[in-house]
């Protein structure tokens, strides 16, 4: 595997991880606000 697509796909998963860890803590700073709790999963 060439260097230059290793370091593609590690940026794009980089990115990737880095979105879902945003919506991840997102979520957990506006669910702690709900109304009702038992609507957590």
């Amino acid at each position: 595997m060439p260097a230059d697509a290793l370091l593609v796909t590690v940026v794009v998963v980089a990115i990737f991880v880095g979105f879902a860890a945003a919506l991840a803590y997102a979520d957990r700073q506006t669910s702690s606000g709900r109304l009702d709790p038992d609507s957590k999963s």
